[in-house]
């Protein structure tokens, strides 16, 4: 696939823009022409928003990202010549090598993907959306993720994530009911270097708030939770917020449907 025509790879107003802030500049991919025609159009009937490139697979994903230089990728898991999860993993490591956070990574899925919505997290997607999602919500969540924020609907983040905790312990281990799982040892010392406040805003993340309910909560502006979120990503060598929901649950500092916090 090629980019719209409309649109220079600098952007359709060119670097700079004529007196006004740059629209968030978004790449689609997906195996379907319908799905990506359909999410560009809603897309791009958003002032702030424009979609530069569409790619049919994560390799064409990964030319395109050079050429155009988006801002936020909505990735499909199942494509050909290589899947969403390949390509997030490569796009994800690029920018931890470049020191760079963007372009974020948003996946998007169906139900019968839940079982790849946690490897993609895993490799370092921003969030992720079923394909039948409101727009009002698709284009609330690019801005998100755009910002360096979590979904706009955190709480039902957390909701997929823990089925896919479940789903994953099944795989694993059979359906049998299994004993209470051991913290993960690989995050023990990770975990350590953490502040009170930063272990405070990780078990808050993990239960579903975005930046915004933090702030409420703990009587501090968005700024300073931004702030503590950059740091415990830094110190558990993450690349996004959902990242760290799944790491609280692997160490075994929140569990599915279990009020207790553990940090022994």
């Amino acid at each position: 696939m090629v980019a719209p025509a409309e649109l220079s790879p600098n952007g359709p107003n060119g670097p700079g823009g004529p007196g006004e802030s740059e629209p968030i500049r978004i790449l689609v991919a997906d195996d379907q022409g319908v799905i990506r025609m359909g999410l560009s159009m809603i897309l791009d009937h958003e002032p702030d928003l424009t979609t530069v490139a569409q790619a049919e697979n994560g390799a064409e994903a990964l030319r395109l990202i050079e050429q155009y230089d988006p801002d936020v990728v909505l990735m499909d898991i199942r494509m050909p010549v290589m899947d969403g999860l390949v390509a997030t993993e490569q796009i994800t490591s690029a920018n931890r090598a470049a020191g760079r956070a963007r372009p974020a990574v948003l996946v998007l899925t169906t139900f019968d993907d839940e079982a790849y919505v946690l490897a993609a997290v895993r490799a370092g997607a921003s969030g992720f959306l079923l394909k039948d999602t409101d727009p009002d919500l698709l284009v609330s969540a690019v801005r998100a993720v755009h910002r360096g924020d979590s979904l706009v609907d955190p709480a039902s983040t957390r909701v997929l994530l823990e089925r896919c905790m479940e789903l994953e312990r099944q795989v694993d281990g059979g359906t049998a009911p299994a004993a209470p799982a051991q913290p993960d040892a690989r995050w023990i010392g990770l975990l350590g270097q953490l502040s009170e406040r930063e272990r405070e805003i990780l078990v808050w993340m993990a239960r579903g708030l975005s930046n915004r309910d933090l702030a409420a909560k703990l009587f501090v502006s968005e700024t300073t939770i931004k702030t503590h979120v950059s740091s415990v990503l830094s110190k558990l060598g993450l690349s996004s917020r959902v990242q760290a929901v799944v790491v609280a649950y692997e160490a075994g500092v929140v569990r599915p449907g279990e009020a207790d916090v553990r940090w022994d």
